[in-house]
């Protein structure tokens, strides 16, 4: 006889949990290719007990009833997402409620008083599923950043880095658990020596995400974290195995997003996952001429990011110059006054080295941070020069700006030996090769530790080569002609 009691899925989603006689799943976990499982915590019949506050705030304990569960949504009652208050529950709420979610409004005092070291590992929590008989052990902030340093400028983000990923992980270990769960085996595959291009196992497995993540709905802010997670995630898969709809990916988790983004871009231990979908997706849409999704708001002026450096304050004029770029090409207008304001904000835009923060980080690091700086004011300049003018005109301004990018690159790899890889400047390197002829492939041994050139590389490649025997072959129309007319690729930070 089928359970009485509805799914975990339905469940979260307060959807009706209907069922068929034998039949394993619920019609609507049937109907969407969903687990159907009824494995959650359920609370004891009558009165909850009286909340206890074993910690600074609460904290330890809202945690604490939060991990006695991986599979529980926190689901908010339905309502209208524009009027999602981040105040809607206090911290000292009863946390065993499954009907009540767990807002972000008190994470910033968590972080002052430490707790933030209690939250479990992803990497253990992971290791601890495969082989419940014996927990692993908790990486180090070395081996973390072993596994992931190509998302990451150097070894100082990896503190910030772990622990946003830790806590959103947390949250939502439904929507997050599969997902780390590929990306740390492919990581890990990717550290290893002749490493060859991804096997289709994988690609499988990464294809299987994106259907899930199609259907995944968002109840509460925790979800939307967890999702915009899971979309910058997923969208790196896809850059490193297909590069066939990884702006697809990080738009459409973009879209979702949107209604509590304000209220995620507040929390400063969330900056390193919160800016860098928002900054690589403006990226895409300076080069096809698009306007971005989210306007980023910039609440702390001294962010560092993880990816993008000293160039958060530079986000919202490139959001801008989206917006005139974007008119221009449907309004077919030659120039715009608007974007002359543009060019002069970048021109006299200086990053903002946060004084006391800044002594954080290594002397390497420092010397990466202000040359990815340099570079992309020096790609930004380029890209405003391309809206206003085609190719073949006034070329030698262009190639002027190019010539900055390269010369930046060369200094930093001469100071800082053969071992340095300057990651996070494929964007502004590869505009420079559109105004010098030059062999991307000698150039990207020096951006990145990856031991095999990922499909995003391959695809800027076969661009390269259709760009320049266009511009050989005479052409002397719009670079963003050929860019929507030519192979596919996609903006790299």
């Amino acid at each position: 006889m089928p359970t009485s009691r509805s799914c975990d899925q339905c469940y979260a989603q307060k959807k009706k949990c209907q069922r068929e006689k034998d039949l394993a799943k619920c019609i609507r976990c049937a109907h969407l290719a969903l687990d159907c499982s009824t494995a959650r915590y359920s609370r004891p019949p009558g009165r909850p007990a009286r909340s206890k506050l074993l910690g600074p705030a609460a904290e330890i304990q809202v945690w604490a009833s939060q991990e006695r569960s991986s599979s529980k949504t926190s689901s908010s009652p339905n309502t209208d997402v524009q009027g999602v208050s981040p105040h809607s529950q206090s911290a000292s709420t009863d946390t065993t409620s499954e009907q009540e979610p767990l807002v972000i409004d008190h994470i910033n005092s968590s972080v002052g008083h430490g707790v933030q070291s209690k939250l479990p590992d992803i990497l253990q929590e992971l290791g601890r599923n495969q082989e419940p008989s014996t927990p692993a052990p908790e990486p180090t902030d070395e081996e973390f950043y072993e596994l992931n340093d190509i998302f990451m400028i150097g070894p100082s983000f990896t503190k910030t880095f772990r622990q946003a990923l830790n806590y959103s992980y947390l949250k939502a270990p439904h929507i997050l658990r599969d997902m780390f769960s590929v990306m740390i085996r492919y990581m890990t595959n990717t550290m290893k020596p002749n490493t060859t291009a991804p096997a289709h196992a994988e690609i499988a497995e990464a294809a299987h995400l994106l259907r899930k993540y199609q259907v995944t709905e968002i109840s509460n802010d925790n979800d939307a974290l967890a999702v915009l997670v899971l979309g910058q995630s997923l969208a790196a898969l896809d850059t490193f195995m297909v590069s066939t709809g990884s702006m697809l990916i990080l738009r459409h988790s973009l879209y979702l997003v949107k209604p509590w983004y304000p209220q995620l871009a507040q929390v400063e231990f969330l900056d390193s996952v919160t800016v860098t979908p928002i900054f690589w997706e403006i990226l895409e849409c300076l080069i096809k001429r698009e306007r971005p999704i989210i306007r980023p708001r910039i609440h702390r002026p001294h962010v560092v990011d993880r990816l993008f450096g000293l160039c958060v304050s530079l986000m919202p004029i490139l959001y801008d110059l989206c917006e005139v770029s974007h008119e221009m090409k449907v309004q077919s207008q030659p120039q715009s006054q608007k974007l002359d304001i543009i060019e002069q904000q970048v021109l006299s835009w200086t990053p903002a080295e946060p004084p006391l923060q800044f002594s954080r980080f290594t002397d390497t690091e420092i010397m990466l941070l202000r040359v990815q700086a340099s570079i992309y004011r020096s790609a930004t300049l380029l890209l405003i020069h391309r809206v206003k003018y085609p190719l073949s005109c006034q070329d030698g301004i262009a190639v002027s700006y190019a010539n900055d990018i390269m010369e930046e690159k060369d200094k930093i790899l001469l100071h800082g030996g053969p071992d340095l890889k300057l990651q996070f400047g494929c964007f502004p390197l590869y505009l420079a090769l559109l105004e010098i002829p030059l062999r991307p492939e000698s150039l990207w041994k020096s951006l990145t530790k990856l031991s095999y050139r990922p499909a995003c590389a391959e695809q800027f490649f076969a661009f390269h080569r259709y760009f320049w025997q266009r511009r050989w072959d005479g052409f002397k129309g719009s670079l963003f002609d050929l860019i929507d007319n030519g192979p596919t690729f996609m903006a790299v930070p």
